[in-house]
């Protein structure tokens, strides 16, 4: 029995205090035979299948790992090699890390020796687990393989720089990005690269950045790239406050192309924009042309046809002589007042000669009864503070407005009653047709799936005015249109007229 067996079974507390150490322990002697085990040790045997006469004391712990067989047989050898060592002497301590992974996790474990001191010769083996250091160590070298990815990426350049504007570091992604080694720019102030319309604006991003180290700060600007060209770049900044020199940190990314984009899709809705507004002067134009040419024909139709009609009827009334003629006469003379009545009506469809002669609030109030005798749908009509001295265009379009938003009314809403009230406010004309109809969702209504609606807003356009719509599923429908009192309008010449 050795020295320190002897020691070790004199003192019961020993013992105790040998078997409470976490550690897998055990023992040798000179000749690397185990003279003494823990509690840790014993108890990692049994729950790998072990029994004391393989790994226990007088087991020769050498020969165990010179021996062993299956994967961990090289790292087994290395082990006894390295035990040896200690034990002759030739080495203070020897170390070897090895995986031991179980059925239910993965697990990494250190082997130390250590030579037992005098009177005791031999070694201390301890077994200690190390797999949360593992892990731990895993985990860093995947953060830094990711912080290296991110730094070597060309899409995004990582730029540290001190308090004046000094580059300190620039990552290796800015040779891709700029044209430019790291080298090349550390060192130097970055307004050397900035473009002197930007300067002033990257200054201010630094001084932000100083006075709120707490925020993040965002800045675009022109960086001198490769081949001298320019390039739009977009960079997050902010305070390095752990590091102990302290500076900022640009994060970024190249938007050249993103910007170019925008300035692409910028001009072509510039372009649109003046193609609409020359659709919609064209539309006014035709409007207008379209109501003078109507207005001049329903006058032709109400003034020089109208009366060759009339002389045509006292011809005929003094044509016949006979009572077979006199008959003849009397049907040619009903045939020309009916075709006179005919073009009558045909030229008031065209353009109301009301319009002209008594004023907006006269025709209005004509048509209304015009449409609740055809209809049979009661129009309650109203007229507050209007003169009969409007501009014709203004008079024209509000008219035309209540005479398609009448005519919904009887194609669409199903109404008893409808109310249309013409007004003048502060702003000028006001005119609202309302019906206690069937109502419709306004959301819902397809574009360019109503002519009619479409034909409203462009007259009203044309004399600056506007029109609205209310409604809702059988709650009615309320058509608002406004219109000025006077029309000033310059409209832009079309490239194409």
């Amino acid at each position: 029995m050795s020295a320190f067996s002897q020691i070790v079974q004199t003192d019961e507390l020993v013992q105790v205090a040998f078997d409470s150490i976490c550690e897998k322990i055990c023992v040798l002697d000179r000749g690397g035979w185990i003279v003494l085990t823990n509690e840790a040790w014993n108890q990692s045997a049994r729950q790998n299948g072990a029994s004391p006469a393989r790994c226990g004391p007088g087991v020769n712990y050498l020969r165990v790992c010179r021996t062993a067989a299956g994967p961990f047989a090289e790292r087994a050898l290395e082990a006894a090699i390295g035990i040896d060592t200690v034990l002759r002497g030739a080495c203070p301590q020897f170390n070897l890390d090895y995986p031991c992974p179980s059925p239910s996790r993965k697990a990494w474990f250190r082997l130390t020796a250590r030579p037992l001191r005098r009177p005791c010769a031999g070694a201390v083996v301890l077994h200690s687990d190390k797999t949360a250091q593992v892990l731990l160590s895993d985990k860093l070298r995947n953060t830094q393989a990711q912080y290296d990815a991110l730094m070597d990426n060309p899409v995004h350049v990582a730029t540290v720089l001190a308090a004046d504007g000094n580059i300190r570091y620039q990552s290796p992604a800015c040779e891709g990005v700029f044209g430019a080694r790291p080298e090349e720019l550390v060192g130097r102030p970055i307004f050397e690269f900035v473009h002197t319309g930007d300067a002033e604006a990257v200054r201010g991003l630094l001084r932000d950045c100083l006075e709120h180290p707490h925020r993040r700060h965002i800045c675009e600007y022109r960086f001198h790239g490769r081949n001298g060209s320019w390039r739009t770049l977009e960079s997050v900044a902010s305070n390095l406050l752990s590091h102990p020199e302290g500076g900022i940190l640009l994060n970024s990314r190249d938007i050249t192309h993103r910007k170019l984009a925008e300035r692409t899709q910028r001009a072509e809705y510039d372009a649109l924009a003046r193609d609409r507004r020359e659709l919609e002067a064209l539309a006014a134009r035709l409007l207008r042309e379209q109501e003078e040419e109507r207005r001049l024909v329903a006058a032709e139709l109400n003034g020089k046809l109208g009366q060759r009609l009339a002389c045509m009827s006292l011809q005929a009334a003094h044509v016949g002589v006979t009572a077979a003629a006199a008959g003849q006469t009397h049907a040619l003379q009903e045939s020309v007042a009916s075709l006179g009545r005919d073009l009558h009506q045909l030229g008031h469809n065209l353009y109301p000669p009301m319009l002209d002669h008594f004023g907006l609030a006269v025709a209005l109030r004509d048509h209304c009864a015009e449409f609740e005798r055809k209809q049979g749908v009661p129009v309650h009509y109203v007229h507050r503070g209007i003169s009969s001295r409007l501009a014709v265009r203004i008079a024209a379009a509000l008219y035309r407005v209540a005479e398609e938003g009448l005519s919904n009314v009887a194609r669409h809403a199903v109404a008893n009653q409808v109310w249309l009230t013409l007004s003048r406010t502060a702003k000028g004309l006001r005119l609202a047709i309302r019906d206690d109809g069937a109502g419709f969702d306004p959301a819902a209504v397809q574009p360019g799936s109503g002519l009619g609606i479409l034909a409203m807003r462009e007259r009203l356009h044309d004399v600056n005015g506007s029109l609205s719509i209310r409604s809702r599923a059988g709650g009615g429908t309320e058509v608002v249109a406004l219109a000025p009192l006077a029309v000033s309008l310059v409209h832009r010449p079309l490239s194409s007229l």
